[in-house]
Parts: C-alpha cells; sequence; structure tokens
C-alpha cells in the first residue's frame, strides 16, 4: 500500500510539472495563484512529508501569490498534533475537517470511522498547533436525527470556535444505503422529513449567525473575514485546475476531467509523461456555449447571499442579465424567489430555500 501511495503522490507531481511547462491555454504560468485546495477524499491519510513535499512542488512549479490561501482537507481519525505541526510549518494556513456530527450515534449511522471524541480533539489540536484559519463540516438530515440533536452538534461547534462552519444537508445517492426511504426503513433507519430538515436548515441559520458568524453562502458560514477564498472562486464560476485522479478543470469556458481510477491514472501519467504531454490524464472535457456559461454563472453566483453584481456580469459578458434571461427572471420576480437588490440580483429568503428550483431555471 505504501508504495502505491508513494507512486501516486509522484504521479500527482509529474502531472503538475507537465502542465506548468506547457506552452499553452493550459499552462498557469502567466496567472498568479491565489488558492491551493487539498482535498477530493481524504489527504491528511498521506503523511505530513508527502503533503508538504507536495505543496512545495506546486509552489516552484507555478506563480503563487504570497499570501495565498492554502487549505487541507482532514478527517478527524487520520490528525495528531505532530502531524497537524508538520502541515502547519509546512505552509497550510487553512485546515477543513470533516466532523460531521459530535453525536456518535449519527457517525455510525454515516458509517464514519472516527467518534465525537476525536472530532472535537481534532479541531483543539489545529487550534494548538497554530491554525487561524479552522473550517469544520457538519451534517443535518442524517436518519433519526432529531432537531435537538441538530442544535447540540451546533452548539458544539460554537463552543470550539472555528473561524468558519459549513452546514450540509445529507445527500442520498443511489447506490448508498440511505438512496431510498423503502431501503432506509429496512435498515432500521427513519429519514427526517422535508419540512424537518427545512427546520434544521433555517435553526442552524438562527443559531450560528447569533453567534457571530456570517452567513454568506447557502451552507457557509465565516467569523472574521475568513470566508472560503476557494469555494468563492467556483461561486463566482472562474477557472481553476484540478490535478489528480478524477480532478475537474475549468480554463478558457473548457471543462475537462481527469481520470477517475488511481492506477490507470498513475500508468496514463507515466506514459504520456515520457513523451512530454500534459494532457494524458484527462478522461474527456466539453467547451461551453457562452449562454450555457452565463447561465452557469448565475447558477452559482446565486448560491451566495449578496448574490450577483450586475455591473460585473455585463463587464464579463457585454450583456444584461435582465436582458438575456428576461422571462425566467420575471417568472422568479413574481414568485418571491429572487429581488434586485442595490445593484446585484440576489434570493429572497423564501428563494434560499429553494435554491434548487430557482437554480435550475437558469440552465433550462
Amino acid at each position: 500500500m505504501e508504495g502505491i501511495i508513494n507512486e501516486y503522490v509522484e504521479a500527482v507531481k509529474k502531472e503538475i510539472s507537465l502542465i506548468s511547462c506547457q506552452p499553452s491555454a493550459l499552462s498557469l504560468q502567466p496567472y498568479e495563484i491565489i488558492s491551493i485546495f487539498f482535498g477530493g477524499g481524504t489527504p491528511t491519510m498521506l503523511e505530513s512529508g508527502q503533503l508538504v513535499g507536495t505543496l512545495n512542488f506546486c509552489k516552484e512549479s507555478f506563480n503563487l501569490k504570497p499570501n495565498a490561501e492554502i487549505t487541507i482537507e482532514a478527517n478527524p481519525e487520520t490528525l495528531t498534533i505532530d502531524k497537524l505541526k508538520a502541515l502547519k510549518k509546512g505552509g497550510f494556513n487553512r485546515i477543513s475537517i470533516g466532523v460531521q456530527s459530535f453525536n456518535d450515534k449519527l457517525l455510525k449511522k454515516l458509517g464514519r470511522v472516527h467518534d465525537s471524541k476525536k472530532a472535537y480533539q481534532g479541531i483543539l489540536s489545529a487550534r494548538d498547533a497554530g491554525f487561524k484559519n479552522i473550517s469544520i463540516d457538519l451534517m443535518f438530515g442524517i436518519p433519526d436525527e432529531t432537531i435537538g440533536d441538530w442544535e447540540s452538534d451546533i452548539k458544539t461547534a460554537i463552543e470550539l470556535n472555528p473561524e468558519h462552519i459549513s452546514t450540509y444537508n445529507l445527500t442520498i445517492e443511489k447506490g448508498t444505503q440511505f438512496w431510498s426511504k423503502t431501503q432506509a426503513k429496512a435498515c432500521g433507519y427513519q429519514l427526517p422529513d422535508e419540512d424537518k430538515q427545512l427546520e434544521m436548515y433555517e435553526r442552524g441559520i438562527e443559531f450560528l449567525t447569533m453567534a457571530g458568524y456570517g452567513h454568506y453562502e447557502i451552507s457557509n458560514f465565516a467569523k472574521h473575514s475568513k470566508k472560503c477564498l476557494h469555494n468563492q472562486i467556483y461561486w463566482r464560476n472562474e477557472e481553476y485546475l484540478g490535478i489528480g485522479a478524477g480532478a475537474y478543470s475549468y480554463i478558457d469556458r473548457e471543462r475537462r476531467w481527469n481520470i477517475k481510477s488511481p492506477v490507470e491514472y498513475m500508468g496514463k501519467i507515466k506514459e504520456h509523461g515520457a513523451r512530454g504531454e500534459g494532457r494524458g490524464a484527462v478522461a474527456g472535457s466539453e467547451r461551453l456555449e457562452m449562454k450555457g456559461v452565463m447561465g452557469e454563472t448565475i447558477m452559482m453566483g446565486l448560491r451566495m447571499l449578496k448574490g450577483i453584481n450586475l455591473q460585473n456580469f455585463k463587464k464579463r459578458f457585454g450583456v444584461e442579465i435582465q436582458s438575456t434571461f428576461s422571462d425566467v427572471i420575471s417568472r422568479l420576480l413574481s414568485n418571491n424567489l429572487i429581488i434586485f437588490d442595490n445593484g446585484n440580483l440576489k434570493l429572497t429568503h423564501k428563494g434560499l430555500l429553494f435554491y434548487n428550483d430557482v437554480s435550475i431555471e437558469f440552465l433550462s
């Protein structure tokens, strides 16, 4: 296993090298990189030396802004104080810890390997290691979860005082044990109904805003101006480069994705690297039409509570939102789902609760 992990780390470095040296639109040398995010699974399963070494390779290969946000996702089970200190010393300045819940019963139902004690201690250890920008993920809508369970999780999170908190509704994916209510009941679980999940969402907003967290995106709350810079790039539908197995990139209106299988990814990187080709791991791509880019920009931008700045949209696309999407906007305005406010198009509180229904309108 250790040999495969080392080989994978070297493949990632090779992909970085190939892309950074390309004399093409895929090269990021002309760009100033403002954010690096180690995620897409549990990167802290790797040794701190492997993670710091990969980060250093990024710094050597790309034009990194001096005060760039450098985030690492972490599972509490993989954290030790020594590893956290090494990551902080090695250049990571933000950590996102996948807590999900401080309730052992609910963690077990989610199939998480850590317990509440590990989650709690992981946050304290990150602080002791010197991290001044800590984010934690919490999940609601877990089978058999009560309003009281959710309130308890929120209160515990507030007590730990992280700079950033994300609250996500449990997403039911086909093929998992929760993917249908029938199967969930057969497993002895009862999924909270939509009204209860909505109440959980609103309770979370109420508790966190009262505790001083700014609600700046549908699922995200931040203190002390610690909004996640990396995610804001996605929400503004700006360009980003993904490296590694299964990673997605979006550059010059082209969306592309790497091979998912780590073994196949390593093989392709080795094969194409020998020929000096930087796109060897790409499994597919699509070039978006301008109307599609505009629709996705609105869809993602509406996730932020401040919405979309109308002048910025016109400057970027050369047209006004109102003229391009007049029918959709008129329909959503009449249903009190969106509003024009101080030069921005944004969701109403009702629209916030029905974001999925609103966003799909701009992609139809």
